[in-house]
């Protein structure tokens, strides 16, 4: 038997699902791994998904999405960014990670490098090489407060570097990038000619009265790939349903990936993404409001246990600090599930930068986070040879 490609054969699995699997198989744990939304989809598009199913919305359609979401998309996209943007410059795709995976496929040829952030949603990593090119890694360290470093990034830039991504507000570390770094990035992508593949799914996810500060607001020469969806702001991750903001031409070029992939959308969902994005933003931020207060929770009980590091400025994660256990992450990790019943991810999944860490998702009710994270500092405290501090639990 012939073997199989060698691309897919090399890339590793998630660190993410491999957690997630043994927590579902494991009853009475905390889940603190999943980057998943914990509110269910607002009523109103709910009813929307149904009542376009009932009026016949099951067919297929138009690979780059029907015409009512790439509009309503467009006026979303505009009023976030305050870029001028058309149906023509939107592409829908069967979530957020497929317009990444067709931004990969569009814009790379064999051994191409891509700048990718470490630590880094692993899926990135995963994906460079099924498309031929090649991961190349800009640090975002603790003492930067995980905040990119714009001289750094273009210390790594080759002839072959084809494509910089960035994720604002990030996973994993809930850092969000300021006017004056955005800036600076998108100056470094300009002098050297590279495509930037901005990924802003939690862009509407941002803390303390903050703005969201888009790399197309800085892209004069429309080089920026611009890639959000439904999944998170509008806890709608079933849904399936991602877009992506850029030139015409390469929505053009784009939407006619889709059919090889996946050929389309579903109908339905994409007529309920049309009633989120038109209809009631209340929800948007009642579920920002309660993610600022489970982040202030969490923050509370880490400083409660002498282990507070940073303050993520958005999205719904936090790195912890465990190297005071002296324990790789996903042993801590495995070991946490098995002792404690609590479920996080491992930080090495995210890359190098934060292997001695983990990453909690704040996406889970207020009780799982004060207690889970308990368990975990107590856990750091008892492999460090100490005890936890009295007022634990905060």
């Amino acid at each position: 038997m012939r073997p199989y490609a060698a691309a897919p054969a090399g890339i590793p699995r998630s660190g993410i699902r491999e957690i997630m699997e043994l927590a579902w198989a494991t009853p009475g744990v905390i889940h603190l791994e999943v980057g998943q939304p914990d509110f269910d989809t607002p009523p109103h598009v709910v009813e929307a998904a149904a009542r376009a199913a009932r009026e016949g919305h099951t067919r297929y359609v138009p690979n780059g999405g029907i015409d009512p979401l790439r509009a309503a998309a467009a006026r979303c996209v505009e009023s976030r960014t305050g870029v001028p943007t058309t149906p023509d410059n939107i592409l829908v795709t069967q979530g957020a990670v497929l317009s990444v995976a067709t931004a990969f496929l569009s814009l790379l040829d064999p051994e191409d490098e891509v700048l990718l952030p470490d630590p880094g949603w692993p899926n990135y990593a995963m994906a460079v090489p099924l498309f031929h090119g090649r991961n190349v890694f800009y640090e975002l360290r603790p003492e930067r407060q995980f905040l990119p470093d714009p001289e750094q990034v273009e210390s790594l830039i080759t002839p072959r570097t084809k494509l910089l991504l960035l994720c604002s507000p990030s996973n994993p570390t809930g850092q969000v990038h300021g006017r004056e770094v955005t800036q600076a990035l998108m100056e470094v992508a300009r002098r050297h000619d590279l495509w930037v593949l901005s990924d802003e799914i939690y862009s509407e996810i941002v803390f303390d009265g903050a703005d969201h500060v888009s790399c197309a607001s800085h892209d004069p020469d429309e080089r920026v790939v611009l890639v959000t969806g439904m999944s998170k702001s509008y806890a709608m991750t079933g849904f399936r349903v991602g877009f992506t903001r850029a030139r015409p031409d390469y929505i053009e070029m784009a939407s006619k990936l889709q059919e090889p992939l996946v050929s389309c959308g579903v109908a339905f969902a994409q007529m309920a993404a049309v009633e989120a994005l038109e209809g009631p933003q209340d929800c948007v931020r009642e579920m920002r409001g309660a993610y600022q207060r489970r982040r202030d929770l969490a923050l509370r009980v880490l400083r409660d246990h002498g282990l507070y590091r940073y303050t993520p400025g958005g999205a719904f994660y936090l790195l912890v600090d465990i190297s005071a256990s002296g324990m790789a992450s996903r042993d801590f990790c495995l070991e946490l599930i098995e002792r404690h019943k609590v479920a996080v991810a491992p930080g090495d999944t995210f890359g190098r930068v934060c292997a001695d860490h983990v990453r909690i998702s704040i996406a889970s009710p207020e009780e799982n986070i004060r207690e889970g994270l308990t368990r975990i500092c107590r856990m750091i405290h008892e492999k460090a040879g100490r005890a936890a501090p009295a007022a634990a639990g905060g």
